[in-house]
């Protein structure tokens, strides 16, 4: 088996990236030794897993100069002691960081013995188009030396491709457990749900004046997450007069409140069960885990759209809904789009039970039996088993049954080319 190490920013966070490296962690870990590794201190948000190892370095998270020297000096201590063999980076100044300890890796210890040198394979959660064209540019001067390159959508990977790179995609997946079948009605779904970090990209402002101005009543706008906007956004709730409460969405809600701010959950299945509709009205996303988690229970999206993300994972009019959006499109003109469709799907159950149905098949592609195969097979050719490992076989065989599994795909609806334009 190998070593396979995932590199973190801060264990003790609840974001999205933090979450794909938990579950990652968490299926690695039954046919390879798994270290998850931390930068900055603290107690693993989602949870300690049975058979996964913890390191954190103990420094400081932000990219100054100093803190970067001793980001490589760690890792490579790292590396080199743990004798990790592949080590996954979420974020990019990490993966500069394991791409430049990584060098001082192979050979062999001190007693003689073959040491092995760390492949590093980078996940590149950030949407091309969304970073400035100097970040860009450095991105693509330093990716020409990783051992892998990984992005989340074909709409990503192309633009890499444009620029001479070869990226593997591998797309954010969840587990299997998911609801049997699609919902078989709408009428005890009535809530429109936002799940995500209460932060200035997320545009959640976007999303309470496209509430309010809608006219929507049949349900509340359920607001999932916490974070630095809270406040400015509960004051803007205030302002457009729109009735507000904080607390768990239970019994003691009070009655004709039209926003609730839940905060943040671990588990936020029940939400997306009780919810009409996920709204998503981000600056920019690669490919959002909230999306990919509605779709785990059926539940259809109404989303900007945006380049990378919704566009990668939304069909406009089979699984979710794409507002017509044209580029540079002022803040109002954002707002009556969401608006209007906000009063069209709120009593239309017949297309909100299409693209439920619609929603529910199209995650197959992003389910654990789909993706983690895709995973074991990239580290088998970073890491090739060693023979007579005696997990070798066990490992051969769980890829070979992968590979032979019967294709679900083959009875679902396939999706149209992925564009960059925006549907009407």
């Amino acid at each position: 088996m190998a070593h396979v190490a995932l590199l973190i920013q801060d264990i003790s966070a609840c974001g999205g990236v933090e979450k794909v490296m938990h579950g990652l962690a968490r299926d690695l870990s039954a046919s390879h030794r798994v270290t998850l590794v931390s930068v900055r201190e603290g107690e693993p948000y989602w949870g300690r897993l049975e058979g996964v190892e913890y390191r954190t370095l103990g420094l400081p998270a932000t990219g100054t100069r100093q803190n970067f020297r001793h980001w490589v000096t760690h890792l490579r201590r790292l590396m080199l002691e743990e004798r990790i063999e592949v080590m996954v980076s979420g974020y990019f100044a990490f993966h500069l960081a394991a791409q430049l300890a990584a060098r001082g890796t192979g050979g062999v210890d001190g007693e003689g013995r073959p040491r092995p040198r760390t492949r590093i394979i980078a996940q590149e959660h950030s949407a091309y188009h969304h970073d400035r064209r100097a970040k860009r540019i450095v991105k693509q001067l330093a990716y020409r030396h990783l051992d892998v390159l990984q992005v989340l959508n074909e709409v990503d990977a192309e633009c890499w491709r444009r620029r001479g790179l070869t990226p593997t995609v591998i797309p954010n997946y969840l587990d299997d457990q998911r609801a049997d079948e699609a919902r078989s009605g709408c009428e005890h779904q009535v809530d429109v749900v936002m799940v995500g970090r209460l932060a200035p990209i997320k545009r959640l402002d976007l999303a309470i004046r496209a509430f309010a101005d809608s006219g929507y009543r049949r349900g509340r706008l359920v607001v999932v997450g916490d974070g630095p906007e809270r406040e400015r956004l509960l004051a803007l709730c205030n302002e457009l007069g729109l009735r507000v409460f904080q607390g768990a969405n239970d019994s003691t809600v009070p009655a004709g409140t039209q926003v609730l701010f839940t905060g943040a959950l671990r588990d936020v299945s029940h939400e997306l069960r009780r919810a009409r509709l996920l709204l998503l009205t981000s600056e920019r996303e690669c490919l959002p885990m909230n999306v990919i988690e509605a779709k785990r229970e059926g539940l259809p999206c109404l989303s900007r759209p945006v380049r990378s993300g919704p566009l990668a994972l939304i069909e406009h009019g089979r699984d979710g809904m794409l507002s017509a959006e044209p580029d540079g499109s002022q803040d109002a003109a954002i707002i009556a789009e969401l608006a209007h469709e906000l009063a069209r799907l709120e009593f239309d159950d017949e297309l909100l039970l299409r693209l439920s149905s619609g929603a529910w098949q199209s995650f197959d592609r992003y389910s654990a039996h789909a993706v983690l195969p895709q995973y074991q097979r990239l580290i088998s050719r970073l890491a090739p088993p060693t023979p007579g490992d005696a997990a070798t076989t066990e490992r051969a065989h769980q890829d070979s049954s992968a590979d032979t599994r019967p294709d679900t795909h083959s009875r679902r609806v396939q999706r149209q080319p992925l564009e960059e334009k925006a549907h009407g």
